[in-house]
C-alpha cells in the first residue's frame, strides 16, 4: 500500500500520475544520491504539449532522460553512487544514457516486455565493465504500473497499443484486465475530474487487484 512505499517510490509514482494527467505516457523517475536524498526528478513528456522542458514533444522525453538532463558532471562527482528509480523498466535509449552519464544503480517497478532493455547489461564487455546494479522492486509495484500504463494505452488507442498490451500480458495479465475494466467504468476519467491524489489512486487499484494480499520482494 502507499504508506509502505519509500519516499523515492512515492515521488516516482506521483510523477507518473502527473504524466497521466497531462495525457502522456505515465512513467516517473527520480534519482537519489548516496544519502538517499532526491536530487533530480523526471517524468515522461513526449506528448505533454504544455511542458517547457527542452525535451518535451520529442521522442527523447522519457522519464529517465528528463531526470538525467540536469546532472552536470562537475556538480555530481559521486554520481556512481547514485540510484535511479523508475516506474517502468528502461528502454534502450534510457539504459544507454544511464551507462554513459555514470548511473550505476537502477531500480525499476515494472518489467517492460515490449521495450525494456535491462538485459543489455551483460551483452557487451564495455557495459559489463561498468558493474551496474539493476533490480526490479516487487510485484505490487509492477501490478500498479502495468495497470496505470495499460489504462493509458486503452485511452490513447495508438497503432501499437495492442502489441504493447500483449507483451505485458505474458507476466501481468491481471493488471491489464483491471485497467480495461476501470477505463470502461470511467474510473480514471472521474479520478482526473476530481483531482484524486496518487495515494488514493494507488491504494484503490491495489485493493481491487489483490484484495489485500501481500507480495514478496523479488530481488
Amino acid at each position: 500500500m502507499w504508506k509502505d512505499l519509500n519516499y523515492a517510490w512515492q515521488e516516482a509514482f506521483s510523477l507518473a500520475w502527473e504524466s497521466f494527467k497531462k495525457n502522456t505516457i505515465p512513467i516517473g523517475a527520480v534519482i537519489v544520491d548516496e544519502n538517499e536524498k532526491i536530487i533530480s526528478r523526471g517524468r515522461n513528456r513526449i506528448f505533454d504539449t504544455s511542458s517547457s522542458n527542452p525535451l518535451a514533444g520529442t521522442g527523447m522525453a522519457h522519464a529517465e532522460t528528463t531526470a538525467m538532463l540536469t546532472l552536470k558532471r562537475d556538480e555530481h562527482i559521486n554520481i556512481k553512487k547514485y540510484t535511479l528509480y523508475t516506474t517502468m523498466e528502461p528502454c534502450p535509449m534510457c539504459f544507454g544514457a544511464m551507462v554513459m552519464v555514470g548511473i550505476r544503480n537502477v531500480k525499476y517497478a515494472a518489467r517492460d516486455g515490449y521495450a525494456g532493455a535491462t538485459e543489455l547489461n551483460d551483452k557487451t564487455s564495455y557495459i559489463k565493465g561498468k558493474n551496474m546494479s539493476i533490480s526490479r522492486e516487487n510485484e505490487e509495484l509492477e501490478a500498479f504500473q502495468i495497470c496505470l500504463q495499460s489504462a493509458y494505452e486503452y485511452k490513447s488507442r495508438h497503432s501499437i497499443a495492442q502489441a504493447v498490451l500483449d507483451s505485458w500480458s505474458e507476466y501481468c495479465s491481471c493488471g491489464i484486465l483491471l485497467a480495461k475494466e476501470l477505463y470502461e467504468e470511467g474510473y480514471f476519467q472521474n479520478a482526473l475530474s476530481i483531482c484524486k491524489p496518487i495515494e488514493e489512486v494507488y491504494d484503490e487499484i491495489i485493493n481491487r487487484l489483490y484484495k489485500g494480499e501481500s507480495f514478496e520482494k523479488v530481488i
